[in-house]
């Protein structure tokens, strides 16, 4: 279990000690500790070696009782001790518990709006941690600033009785992976309206009958992935030919690479497969 603390000013004064646990952001991958012979968040004493000085290291919480923290790392040796591995922070998404997951979208998300949220953006004064909340605020013009979430919709669009799901291959995919359609909110737009613009701006189809399923935290950096599931309703589907190559209506007896297990999308897919 993960309890995250929202004080910020908490998040930014507690000091560790050598035996709490660390969320060690490296680029795109995390650090983990094999000293157990499992993947464990690395405990200060076996990480505090490669922290420069100067390193910004935030409170999180507590995770399974102990205290967690938070550091982000420029540099890493080539070699590093047989019980501390880099993991791609996908891949830890996929594989790791709940409560792991959380730590480590908390920590990127905090690391990467505090890292861009000095100063102030109406006066310029240097922003201080608020001692009530999560919130940074200007000692000059009183302006606060909070961590911001990037809400973006993902639909399974089925047709057929919810025998077939609309899958795409995006040009950013890696092989030949097929997933959901997705994009993000814009300003002044509910989840809703998103929703139906994407899939038509997309795939030239216009959708019906809207139901949440779930939702997911991605942290690159800071997305909340919104999960619905919608019903065809009219339009020849297409790709648009700039962000999707490819898209089709495929079954759970006929369909090309998913995504893999642990993504919302692949949650969302298996869901509908298995209940068709």
């Amino acid at each position: 279990m993960f309890e995250f603390v929202q004080n910020l000013h908490a998040s930014e004064t507690r000091l560790p000690e050598d035996s709490d646990r660390f969320v060690v952001l490296h680029k795109r991958d995390t650090l983990l500790s094999f000293v157990s012979g499992t993947g464990e968040l690395p405990r200060r004493d076996e990480i505090k070696m490669y922290l420069p000085e100067e390193t910004e290291i935030f409170y999180l919480g507590r995770l399974s009782g102990e205290a967690c923290f938070a550091v982000e790392i420029s540099a890493l040796p080539e070699e590093l001790p047989e019980t501390l591995k880099t993991v791609q922070i996908r891949q830890f998404l996929f594989e790791y518990p709940d409560s792991f997951q959380m730590a480590l979208c908390r920590a990127r998300g905090l690391l990467a709006w505090r890292s861009t949220h000095r100063y102030c953006g109406k006066c310029r004064a240097e922003l201080t941690a608020s001692e009530s909340d999560s919130g940074l605020i200007c000692p000059v013009c009183r302006s606060v600033y909070y961590p911001q979430i990037a809400p973006a919709v993902i639909v399974a669009v089925t047709r057929n009785d919810g025998r077939e799901v609309l899958l795409a291959h995006n040009r950013n995919f890696a092989g030949n992976m097929y997933s959901l359609i997705a994009g993000f909110v814009e300003a002044g737009e509910s989840v809703e309206a998103a929703l139906h613009r994407e899939v038509w701006e997309e795939c030239s189809v216009r959708v019906k009958n809207l139901r949440y399923i779930t939702s997911q935290v991605w942290p690159f950096p800071n997305s909340l992935m919104l999960a619905f599931q919608a019903e065809y309703d009219s339009g020849t589907a297409t790709p648009d030919g700039a962000e999707l190559s490819d898209l089709g209506w495929y079954s759970a007896e006929n369909h090309p690479e998913l995504p893999n297990p642990g993504s919302v999308a692949r949650a969302v897919i298996d869901r509908i497969f298995n209940n068709r």
